[in-house]
């Protein structure tokens, strides 16, 4: 059988501090490898809460397990969705999240559900869609990236609803996670803070151009891409990059010298991408007439400010709340 395996090894300074995830097996079926995280960095990630839970089942997967979510330290005033690639999960970039030194950014880390992947003869792996083979002809699994992207847009409205507007949250990930990342913003209604794809490609290559919105049409986008990439070939990122150049009003595509993997180069590039888009900002003033507010209002208003509300049981509480920060 014919093997290739999609690797995202760290660099020694991140091995030292992360996990070593060695992801997709093709042909044959290898294990998940998971590397051991340094005490204590384990207390950062964290699943939602009951109230936080996003519940999916994509058609031709199980059912999606909850995000792992790594809280801004400092007050809430943008959010990042980052998708892994094939055969990891959220926590295997949700360390990287205190690296990037943005205390007012809540991250988002999704897990895809478990799969039968064509490529790998059925194997079941965690997955967005299924791959059906690895060339820029090959057929799309369009359900899968239809069901993934709606997914996305989903978080991205609960955001919303909890205070963050759009132009406030980035979406992005890596390889598989990254295409999907980058159909979802190309589609979305409201332009976003901005869009990542790292060792990714253009998911929908062939349909995307009629599916772009105003909104995907006005959001950044930050591509990066290993020269030495032997998984998803440089040139297909260089393929991508100029297609989607050629949709959005501002497009930055970047090189280094590293496989399929990341850098600290890139994720410094990547920091100072989204620190462009969404600067810390400051707290709105708090209105005059608190108790005016309505229960959704009082919630939006304490969640930007990164407060709980999760033992909030009547609008009472709500309000005490808010005042407490006057």
């Amino acid at each position: 059988a014919v093997l290739a395996v999609q690797l995202r090894v760290k660099t020694p300074r991140q091995n030292s501090r992360g996990q070593l995830i060695a992801a997709l097996v093709l042909g044959t079926c290898i294990g998940l490898c998971r590397g051991l995280q340094e005490p204590g960095s384990t207390s950062a990630a964290q699943t939602p809460s009951t109230s936080q839970e996003q519940q999916f089942r994509l058609r031709g997967g199980g059912a999606m397990s909850d995000p792992v979510i790594v809280s801004a330290k400092a007050q809430h005033s943008a959010s990042v969705i980052w998708l892994h690639g094939l055969g990891d999960s959220g926590h295997g970039w949700a360390s990287h999240a205190p690296e990037m030194k943005m205390p007012w950014v809540k991250w988002i880390f999704p897990n895809a559900p478990n799969r039968a992947v064509t490529i790998n003869n059925g194997a079941q792996m965690p997955a967005w869609a299924d791959i059906k083979a690895l060339s820029p002809e090959a057929p799309e699994d369009e359900e899968g990236i239809m069901q993934t992207r709606d997914m996305v847009h989903k978080l991205i409205a609960d955001e919303v609803a909890s205070g963050i507007p759009p132009a406030r949250i980035a979406v992005g990930g890596f390889s598989q996670g990254g295409a999907m990342a980058g159909f979802a913003c190309l589609t979305h209604g409201a332009p976003l803070g901005g869009c990542f794809v790292l060792s990714g490609f253009l998911a929908m290559k062939m349909k995307v151009a009629s599916m772009l919105t105003d909104g995907g049409r006005q959001t950044p986008f930050f591509q990066a891409h290993g020269a030495q990439d032997p998984v998803v070939p440089f040139l297909f990122g260089q393929i991508s990059a100029q297609l989607v150049q050629g949709m959005v009003r501002s497009m930055e595509f970047k090189q280094y010298p590293m496989q399929h993997t990341s850098s600290v180069e890139e994720l410094a590039d990547l920091r100072a991408f989204l620190v462009k888009a969404m600067p810390e900002a400051a707290p709105a003033p708090m209105p005059e007439d608190i108790e005016g507010l309505s229960a959704k209002e009082l919630k939006a208003l304490l969640h930007g400010r990164g407060v709980d509300t999760s033992d909030c049981l009547e609008k009472a509480d709500l309000i005490a709340k808010a005042k407490s920060l006057l």
